[in-house]
């Protein structure tokens, strides 16, 4: 498969992963899972779902790195895009102490998407290394 539609998946599998897990982690109790979750796990979930359909063939250690940067990047935006919006719709009408943070973020708009974009950056690096380890295991598997 091209090089650029493989990243075109990887980036849509992404993002829907990331808003589907930031329109669950509305849940007060699952919300700081699914945050470490999309900000640890997003690579080796998207590698492996694609490998499972034979999107991906070979999964070589730089290219999964690859791969896992822009997965935790553009996972963690489509996290973030679904999030907050929710999290500050709840706050506002019921006025709970669970997403009082978030209407805090979001007074300043700014300082929101800073946070957001790093926060992003941040994922992608930590979703590179864990797609190294997803690429390094699976290599060793199928070695054995």
């Amino acid at each position: 498969m091209e090089q650029k539609s493989l990243i075109k998946i990887i980036t849509i599998v992404s993002v829907l992963t990331g808003a589907i897990t930031g329109v669950v982690s509305v849940i007060p109790f699952l919300s700081f899972l699914l945050m470490i979750t999309v900000m640890f796990f997003m690579a080796p979930f998207i590698i492996i779902y694609l490998r499972h359909l034979n999107i991906i063939k070979d999964t070589q250690i730089d290219k999964s790195m690859i791969y896992g940067a822009i997965s935790g990047f553009t996972g963690f935006i489509g996290y973030s895009l679904t999030f907050f919006p929710i999290a500050f719709i709840i706050d506002s009408i019921f006025k709970t102490q669970t997403f009082f943070w978030v209407k805090v973020v979001c007074q300043n708009f700014l300082f929101t998407l800073t946070l957001i974009f790093c926060t992003s950056l941040l994922c992608a690096m930590f979703n590179a290394f864990s797609g190294f380890l997803t690429s390094y295991t699976i290599q060793y598997i199928n070695k054995r």
